[in-house]
C-alpha cells in the first residue's frame, strides 16, 4: 500500500465532526414553519375485516386539519417488487397484522394528533389468524390474502450439477433442521418522514434512507404521480442495516396528509412503534442436508428453506434468492438443491437486514459442518480448509470466485487466536462454568448485484478557483463511511487531503441515478465511479500544470498537494495554484464525470446461472471463544478474531469500525435479541425487555484485514460493512458445542434456552 498517499490509510472521517460536535441534523432536528404533526392509525387485531371506519369526530376536533382513510388514498398496491404488490398504504377491507395501517391524522400538535386517533371509531369483524409459519402452509389454514389460493407467497428452486448422484457417491450423509429468530433492526433513529407538496404539485420528502432514488420511485408509483413530481432529501441517518431500503407507509400516508392540508407533515415513530410495526429480520428455518466422503470432501448439499413472511412482501423473494446463492458458493460443492418458501402469516412482516438472509442459512451450514467434522474424526479448522474456496475458481452454479482470502483468513484466526491450543484445553472450569472455542465462515457480495439488470452510476467532480473539491456522488451516508470512501479515492486520484472535499449525496434532485447502500456495493460501485470522475477532471488541472511547468501532462504526477515532473520532483506547482491558473489564465472551470458501468448486468436473469449475479464475493473466518454458565445458562464471550478478505482496504479505521459494529450485531442475534410474540402480538417493545449487545458487552476484538486486490474494484478494493455479521451465530454456536457437548439448532442462545437445554441433556 506505500505506492498510496491517501487510499489505505486511517485517516478520519470528514463528516466525523459534524457528528460529534452535534451539528449534524436528524431528521428530528428539522422544523419547517407551518408544519403539522402526523400519527397512524393501527389495527390492534391480527386477523379482521374492517366492517366501518368513522372519522366525523376526530375531523371536527379542533387542531386537527387532516384525516385520511383508504378512501384518499389512490389504492395502488405495494411491494418492492411490484409483481409481488400486496399492500395499500391504508387497509380497505381488511387488516392482516397487528399495526397494520387503518388511518391516518395531521394536527397542530402531536398530543392534538394523538386524541384525534382516540376518536377515529373502527369496526371489525374478526377473523381467525395463523401466526405460525408451518401451520400456515397446511391446506385449509386461514388465507391471509383471500386473492391467493394458498398462503405461499413466493418460492424459488435452484439445482446444478446431480444431487441424486452426489448422495449416492457420498460416504456419510447428514441431516439436521435448524431455526433463526425475528429481530428487530434498533436503529438509534427511528422511522419517520417530513412530506411536503408545493404549490406545483411537486412533492419533497425529507426521510432517513439507504436508496433514495428507488424509493422515490416507489413513492410515486404508490401515489399514481410521475416521478419527476418526487423529491427526496435525505437529512443525517441515525443508522440503517437494511431497514431504510423500502419506502415505509408512512411516506404516503404523510404525503397525502400535506396535499389535503397544504401543509408539510411530519411523522415519526415511537421506539414501541418501531418495534411493532417497522419491519424486521426474517425468521427462517433451515432444513439440511449434506453428502460427504470419508475425507470430508462435501459431495451434495440440499437446503429446503421456509421464511416466514408476514402479512406482506418486502425483500422476501430477493432474501431467499441471495440466501441460496452464497449457500452455493460457500464452498466448491459440485452438486447442489436449494428450495425456497415464503409464507404468509398474520404477523408483522420482514426487511433487508445485515447479512440478508445468508446469516441465517450460514448458521444452518457452517454448524452442520462441525458436526460433520467431528463424525469424520477431522478438525472444524480441517474440513473448512479442504473445502475452501480459491482465487479464479468456476462453481458448479456458474459464479466465478476472482479474488478471494479464505484460506488465509482461517489460518490467520488460527494463528491469531491460538486456535491449536485452545481446542486441546480442558473444557470444564469447575463450578458449573465450561470453556469453549469455535469458529465459522462465509461468503458474501463485496459490491452488490445485478440483480436488477443494472449495476451502474455517475459521479461528478469539479475543482472551484480556490482549489477546493466537490464530489456529487450518489453514495449514500448511514454511518457506514460512505463519503469518506469517495473522498479518500478521489483525495488519492488528485493527490491531495480528503479534508479539501465535500461529497453532496443527499438530494435526488441532484445526484445522480443510483440503486443505494446494500450489499456492500457503496465503496465498489460508488467508489468505482468516483475514481473515474476524480481522473476525467485530474486531466484538465494536469493541463493547467502542464502550462505552467512547461512540460506535457503526462510526464506529471500529483501527491502531497501538489502536481509536479515525475522525473524531476523539485518542479512542482501547488494542486491550488493550478487550479487558480486554469480559472484566472486559461479561462476554463474544472470539473469531469465519471461512470461506472457493469457490462454484465443486463445481461444475468434471475434464472440463469446461480451466484453469476454477484460481480464479486468478499469472504472471512470468525474464531469465538466462550464461557457457559450451567447453573444460569448464561452465554459470556470472552473473544472474538475476525479475519476479513477486504481486497485492498480503503481506510483501516472505517474497516475495522464495520468489522468490529458488524460483530457486535451478530452477537445480539446469537445470544440475547428475539421478538417474542404471542398470536401476533410483539411482547417485548421496549429496550428494557428487548436485549440489544451494547459497548459494555463487547469483547475483545482482534480484528485481521486480508488483503487480496480485487481485479475490478477501485484501487483493488471491494464492500465489507455488511458481511461480518455473518458467521458470527454459527461461530458461538460452536463454541458453545465445545464448551458443553450440546448442540443448540435455534436461535438466540439466550440463558433460558441454555439453561434448560443443559439441565436436559446433563441431567
Amino acid at each position: 500500500m506505500e505506492q498510496y498517499s491517501v487510499f489505505g490509510k486511517p485517516l478520519p472521517r470528514i463528516d466525523a465532526w459534524e457528528k460529534v460536535t452535534g451539528e449534524a441534523r436528524y431528521l428530528d432536528d428539522i422544523f419547517m414553519p407551518g408544519m403539522l404533526y402526523g400519527k397512524v392509525l393501527r389495527s390492534p387485531h391480527a386477523h379482521a375485516r374492517i366492517v366501518r371506519i368513522d372519522t366525523q369526530k376526530a375531523e371536527a376536533l379542533r387542531g386537527v386539519r387532516a384525516v385520511i382513510t383508504h378512501r384518499d388514498t389512490p389504492g395502488v398496491k405495494f411491494s418492492f417488487f411490484p409483481v409481488f404488490a400486496d399492500k395499500l398504504p391504508l387497509c380497505r377491507d381488511k387488516v392482516r397484522y397487528i399495526g397494520d395501517e387503518v388511518a391516518a391524522v395531521a394536527a397542530e400538535t402531536a398530543a392534538i394528533a394523538e386524541q384525534a386517533l382516540s376518536l377515529i371509531e373502527v369496526e371489525y369483524d374478526l377473523l381467525p389468524a395463523v401466526t405460525d409459519l408451518e401451520e400456515a402452509m397446511k391446506p385449509g389454514a386461514p388465507l391471509v390474502h383471500e386473492d391467493k389460493e394458498k398462503n405461499i407467497a413466493f418460492e424459488g428452486h435452484k439445482s446444478f450439477g446431480d444431487i441424486k448422484k452426489g448422495f449416492a457417491d457420498s460416504d456419510y450423509i447428514f441431516e439436521d433442521r435448524y431455526v433463526t429468530s425475528k429481530v428487530a433492526h434498533c436503529c438509534m433513529e427511528t422511522h419517520g418522514c417530513i412530506a411536503s407538496f408545493d404549490r406545483l404539485g411537486k412533492l419533497t420528502v425529507m426521510m432517513p434512507s439507504q436508496a433514495p432514488h428507488t424509493v422515490r420511485q416507489e413513492i410515486a408509483r404508490i401515489l399514481d404521480i410521475p416521478r419527476s413530481k418526487v423529491r427526496i432529501v435525505v437529512p443525517a441517518v441515525g443508522g440503517g442495516f437494511g431497514q431504510r431500503l423500502v419506502t415505509d407507509m408512512k411516506v404516503p400516508a404523510a404525503a397525502i396528509l400535506s396535499r389535503i392540508a397544504r401543509r408539510p407533515v411530519k411523522i415519526v415513530n415511537t421506539r414501541e412503534d418501531e418495534f411493532c410495526t417497522a419491519r424486521t429480520r426474517y425468521p427462517y428455518i433451515v432444513e439440511l442436508k449434506t453428502g460427504v466422503r470419508k475425507d470430508g470432501r462435501i459431495l451434495a448439499r440440499q437446503a429446503r428453506v421456509l421464511i416466514d413472511n408476514g402479512a406482506y412482501n418486502d425483500k422476501g423473494p430477493a432474501t431467499l434468492n441471495y440466501a441460496g446463492e452464497c449457500f452455493a458458493v460457500l464452498y466448491n460443492v459440485p452438486h447442489v438443491r436449494y428450495d425456497g418458501y415464503g409464507v404468509y402469516t398474520n404477523k408483522q412482516f420482514g426487511t433487508a437486514f445485515r447479512g440478508f438472509g445468508n446469516v441465517q442459512v450460514t448458521f444452518a451450514t457452517e454448524s452442520q459442518l462441525d458436526e460433520i467434522a467431528e463424525k469424520l474424526g477431522m478438525g472444524p479448522e480441517e474440513i473448512r480448509l479442504k473445502n475452501a474456496n480459491k482465487p479464479n475458481e468456476l462453481m458448479s452454479c456458474g459464479a466465478t470466485v476472482t479474488s478471494c482470502g479464505l484460506v488465509e483468513c482461517i489460518r490467520e484466526t488460527m494463528k491469531k487466536s491460538g486456535w491449536d491450543e485452545k481446542r486441546k484445553m480442558k473444557t470444564d472450569l469447575g463450578n458449573g462454568w465450561y470453556r469453549g472455542i469455535g469458529m465459522a465462515t462465509m461468503v458474501h457480495t463485496g459490491a452488490g448485484g445485478r440483480f436488477y439488470g443494472y449495476a451502474a452510476t455517475d459521479t461528478f467532480t469539479k475543482i472551484s478557483e480556490d482549489g477546493c473539491i466537490t464530489v456529487i456522488s450518489p453514495a449514500p451516508e448511514i454511518g457506514q463511511g460512505g463519503k469518506m470512501v469517495v473522498a479518500q479515492i478521489t483525495a488519492e486520484v488528485l493527490g491531495v487531503d480528503p479534508s479539501r472535499i465535500t461529497v453532496i449525496n443527499n438530494d435526488t434532485d441532484i445526484i445522480p441515478y443510483d440503486l443505494g447502500a446494500w450489499g456492500s456495493r457503496t465503496s465498489f460501485v460508488c467508489g468505482n465511479a468516483a475514481k473515474a470522475a476524480a481522473e476525467s477532471v485530474k486531466e484538465e488541472i494536469f493541463g493547467a500544470a502542464a502550462k505552467m511547468l512547461q512540460t506535457t501532462p503526462g510526464k506529471l504526477c500529483a501527491r502531497d498537494e501538489k502536481i509536479f515532473i515525475d522525473e524531476d520532483p523539485s518542479k512542482a506547482v501547488s494542486f491550488e495554484e493550478a487550479a487558480v491558473y486554469a480559472v484566472s489564465n486559461l479561462g476554463y472551470p474544472l470539473s469531469g464525470k465519471g461512470r461506472y458501468t457493469d457490462p454484465l448486468a443486463p445481461q444475468v436473469g434471475i434464472d440463469k446461472k446461480y451466484g453469476h449475479h454477484l460481480p464479486t464475493f468478499t469472504f472471512a473466518c470468525h474464531v469465538v471463544e466462550v464461557e457457559v454458565d450451567s447453573g444460569t445458562g448464561e452465554v459470556k464471550v470472552v473473544k472474538v478474531t475476525a479475519a476479513q478478505d477486504t481486497g485492498r482496504t480503503i481506510n483501516r479505521h472505517m474497516a475495522e469500525g464495520q468489522i468490529e459494529g458488524s460483530i457486535l450485531q451478530g452477537l445480539g442475534y446469537a445470544i440475547s435479541e428475539e421478538c417474542v410474540e404471542d398470536g401476533g402480538r410483539m411482547m417485548n417493545p421496549t429496550f428494557a425487555d428487548y436485549k440489544i449487545q451494547t459497548a459494555v458487552d463487547a469483547p475483545p476484538y482482534d480484528v485481521i484485514l486480508i488483503e487480496t486486490d480485487d481485479p475490478d474494484g477501485p484501487f483493488g478494493a471491494k464492500g465489507i460493512g455488511e458481511p461480518a455479521l455473518v458467521p458470527l451465530p454459527a461461530a458461538v454456536g460452536n463454541a458453545v458445542y465445545h464448551a458443553t457437548g450440546v448442540r443448540f439448532k435455534k436461535l438466540p442462545l439466550n440463558q433460558e434456552r441454555v439453561y434448560f437445554s443443559l439441565k436436559k441433556e446433563k441431567g
